[in-house]
């Protein structure tokens, strides 16, 4: 299948697959929705259908299934799941055990985002609690990394979502294989039976990179590469294939830390359009477009293009057309050709000292960038270039990225839930 049809097909699927939002990346896997008719302007108090208090720390993106909204969030202490109803009163709340508190100033325990499919919610913490809820509130089962497999050698916190596929919960976990203190750690990638929790398959991922390049916080992406689904991870230096029926390495492209660099930790995780991945790499050091194809190593030949000093360090490339829409961590939007790499324009969102955390999300030909210090700026996308339609302030830190869905947007901000609603 070609781009150009793959997009034609995503366009086709939309509006269908819409009607939940099953994970942070929303219905297409790559920051794009429908033309969902929020408005464009809002404030704490303008626009806003209602406002929802939540009572403990998180950076998670809600998810939604049916009519209901779930977040997590580290409350006194401990891992927390809430569900909303989509009046934002709340249904109910789960809590499930001691969790682990964040050591980074925009991290918490709670910024692994939650996925939904029609049997349950699926959440996972940084204390290494993964678990399945009911949509009831009921947990059906849990399990813990870090008691079952490894301690947890990130030098930050657990940045990695769940994902869904096949009947099972791939979770992956790359970090350090030596902690400061000394204590070993393994990095590797797992799959439990989605209904049962038992283990289905674990694999070893230690690409043997340079101290804190191994950590990587990113969410892997379910690609079909040559006719087979697949489970495409990056980080740690690298991106691979995987098979998932057990595990196995089917293809890895590397050189992305050519001079190994120490501290080139994973944070923006990479995108997928057909059988070609948007990589962002080396602390904002670069992007680049990999053509999937191939068994071991298809380093060589898979790079399509690769553009230095435009790259994101934090939030995720989205996708508009055919092009990838790349924010940097200080507001610089450049739209990118996806299979040439050629850049169609470059703009810059008003620079202050806040920075970008969550990844620019798109909803028709308008795109949502919320800044840290509470900012939202809503824009116009065209083939050449964008328009700020609206810079709208909510007040209090944000780091999640927004859900446009059903002619409403949800925001997380730090200690509340808005829905934001009205004339465009």
């Amino acid at each position: 299948m070609t781009l150009r049809h793959t997009l034609i097909l995503i366009c086709c699927l939309t509006s269908s697959l819409s009607a939940q939002w099953t994970n942070w990346r929303g219905p297409n896997n790559n920051l794009t929705t429908g033309d969902e008719a929020f408005p464009s302007h809002f404030s704490e108090t303008e626009n806003v259908v209602w406002t929802a208090r939540i009572p403990g720390e998180g950076t998670s993106t809600p998810a939604i299934w049916g009519d209901s909204l779930y977040i997590t969030c580290f409350e006194d202490g401990v891992d927390t799941v809430i569900a909303f109803d989509m009046n934002g009163k709340r249904k109910w709340e789960a809590q499930l055990g001691i969790g682990t508190e964040g050591s980074h100033r925009a991290g918490t325990g709670a910024n692994s985002s939650p996925v939904v499919d029609p049997s349950g919610v699926y959440v996972y913490f940084k204390s290494g609690s993964l678990a399945k809820l009911s949509h009831a509130g009921k947990e059906l089962w849990k399990t813990n990394l870090q008691k079952t497999y490894s301690l947890d050698g990130h030098w930050w916190d657990e940045g990695s979502s769940p994902v869904l596929e096949d009947g099972k919960v791939f979770v992956a976990v790359m970090q350090q294989t030596e902690r400061r203190d000394g204590q070993k750690c393994e990095t590797y990638v797992v799959a439990f039976d989605k209904d049962t929790g038992k283990e289905a398959w674990k694999v070893e991922r230690n690409t043997g990179a340079n101290v804190e390049s191994n950590d990587a916080y990113t969410t892997p992406l379910i690609a079909t590469i040559d006719g087979q689904k697949q489970l495409v991870v990056w980080g740690a230096d690298q991106l691979s294939g995987h098979s998932l029926k057990n595990g196995k390495l089917i293809w890895k492209c590397k050189n992305f830390n050519p001079t190994n660099h120490k501290n080139w930790r994973t944070i923006a995780s990479h995108t997928i359009v057909g059988d070609i991945a948007i990589v962002p790499y080396g602390r904002g050091y670069a992007v680049a477009g990999i053509k999937m194809s191939g068994k071991g190593d298809i380093t060589e030949n898979s790079r399509l293009w690769e553009i230095q000093r435009i790259g994101p360090d934090v939030p995720t490339p989205s996708v508009h057309g055919n092009s990838a829409i790349i924010l940097t961590d200080r507001g610089v939007l450049t739209a990118v050709d996806i299979e040439s790499g050629d850049i169609r324009w470059t703009d810059n969102l008003p620079r202050t000292a806040a920075k970008y955390f969550a990844s620019p999300m798109i909803s028709g030909d308008r795109l949502i960038c919320s800044r840290d210090d509470g900012t939202v700026f809503v824009c116009g996308l065209s083939d050449d270039g964008m328009d700020i339609l609206a810079e709208n302030s909510l007040g209090e830190t944000i780091i999640a990225t927004a859900v446009p869905y059903q002619d409403r947007l949800y925001i997380r901000t730090a200690s509340k839930l808005y829905c934001i609603g009205g004339n465009s």
